[in-house]
């Protein structure tokens, strides 16, 4: 059940991220077209491609992490084996889960102190497009609850 749950969520987390780069896209070749054909430079049209950038990449930072493909350095991870290994496994897992908690309840409290302050471009409230962070922070917080603490494995790649 768990299982499915966090599959769920990482694929519903995806599938939003991977739309606010579409509509990013769109939004981008509208102001190219705007620009260069009509003379017209929509003064929004930077700022909203910003907040999506920043919302879709928030949005996969859960799953990036679930499917264990982020940067991390694995020097240690290599030579503590058994015990230590997951001990380490352990430790790596509460740091994570309580860092990324904290910073989302931060994250949440600041959004909302300042929902009375105006975007220029958009002109609308600065705390909408700063909820990509409390969001993305506390679905990667539950992801990690959700996954457990496991022992990582160094990659082909890192070799």
């Amino acid at each position: 059940m768990i299982e499915t749950l966090r599959t769920r969520l990482s694929q519903g987390l995806l599938l939003l991220a991977c739309s606010l780069l579409v509509i990013n896209l769109a939004i981008l070749l509208y102001g190219v077209f705007a620009r260069y054909l009509l003379n017209a430079s929509p003064i929004w049209m930077d700022e909203l491609a910003r907040y999506l950038v920043i919302a879709s990449v928030m949005l996969c930072a859960g799953t990036v992490y679930l499917r264990d493909e982020h940067m991390r350095v694995n020097i240690i991870n290599r030579f503590a084996t058994g015990r230590w290994g997951q001990l380490l496994a352990l430790y790596h897992w509460l740091v994570v889960l309580l860092l990324t908690g904290f910073i989302a309840w931060v994250s949440a409290r600041y959004a909302i102190s300042i929902q009375r302050f105006m975007t220029p471009g958009l002109g609308i409230s600065k705390s909408i497009p700063l909820l990509s962070l409390p969001i993305g922070f506390g679905a990667l917080c539950l992801l990690t609850l959700l996954r457990g603490p496991v022992t990582h494995t160094a990659h082909s790649t890192e070799n």
